[in-house]
């Protein structure tokens, strides 16, 4: 393992340019954001988080800076250590932003370049996204070598064009992970957070919480309430924009919290 960096010892970020990852991505440098909390010296894993941001009215000309402020990544009030990242999409046209470089081992890829700037090794991993960055991740964790342990999605669960193939098989995907998330509770806890707005996600998002009913039914009953609380769907009470903003410091403070929708009031 590379040596840590000394900086980790106090909460902190920075901006990478030139990902190796990422360089198929068209867009703007720098194309990855990381921030951490305080990681006390000895520690050898942390949890990773990976955001993938939505749309930008900026098209090709968008800083990965613009995505920052309302991604969610909060980690003021997390107590494990947790090294976060943005990493920067690739612009398709007009507002539309996707993560091919990310597929087919690509998000494996990450999270191990992230780790070894940092000098870490992984413990617990997150997946977020908002928006147009919804269901890349779903794309992702179809062919991802590591599943994440949680995922928390904002208001993105558009659904799949059926001109890139069967809608369907995003909910296949999502039912697969549920069923190796709730097989692996409680020994390694999971979660899945969903927010959305009644309109364009609602219907998958309804379709998800479908999902996650039918695996609470067949869950240990002693688990089941605390369960419910970690694998949710709910309406968003604060506009699109904001979603990620409202719902992530909450989130990657204890998954299973009640979200504060009154702080964007």
């Amino acid at each position: 393992m590379p040596e840590r960096l000394p900086l980790f010892n106090a909460p902190g970020e920075t901006f990478l340019s030139d990902t190796p990852i990422l360089r198929s991505h068209a867009g703007t440098q720098p194309d990855l954001f990381l921030r951490w909390n305080a990681i006390p010296p000895g520690t050898e894993r942390v949890d990773v988080v990976v955001h993938l941001h939505g749309f930008s009215q900026q098209g090709g000309a968008m800083r990965l800076m613009e995505k920052v402020p309302r991604s969610g990544l909060d980690l003021s009030s997390r107590a494990r250590p947790t090294l976060a990242l943005i990493p920067r999409g690739n612009w398709v046209r007009y507002s539309w932003y996707d993560f091919p470089a990310l597929l087919e081992g690509g998000f494996d890829a990450l999270v191990d370049h992230a780790l070894g700037w940092a000098g870490l090794a992984l413990d617990r991993l997150i997946l977020t996204g908002h928006s147009g960055g919804v269901m890349p991740a779903l794309y992702i964790i179809g062919g991802a070598r590591r599943q994440p342990d949680e995922m928390h999605l904002y208001d993105g669960l558009y659904g799949r064009d059926p001109s890139f193939g069967d809608p369907a098989q995003d909910l296949e995907t999502i039912d697969r992970w549920l069923g190796a998330r709730f097989a692996a509770e409680p020994e390694r806890p999971g979660a899945l957070r969903v927010a959305y707005i009644h309109g364009q996600t609602g219907p998958m998002s309804r379709e998800v919480a479908a999902l996650i009913d039918r695996h609470l039914v067949s869950a240990d009953p002693a688990q089941a309430a605390l369960l419910s609380r970690r694998y949710r769907v709910e309406r968003s009470h604060v506009p699109h924009s904001h979603v990620a903003w409202c719902c992530g410091p909450d989130l990657l403070a204890d998954p299973g919290s009640n979200i504060d929708w009154t702080k964007a009031g």
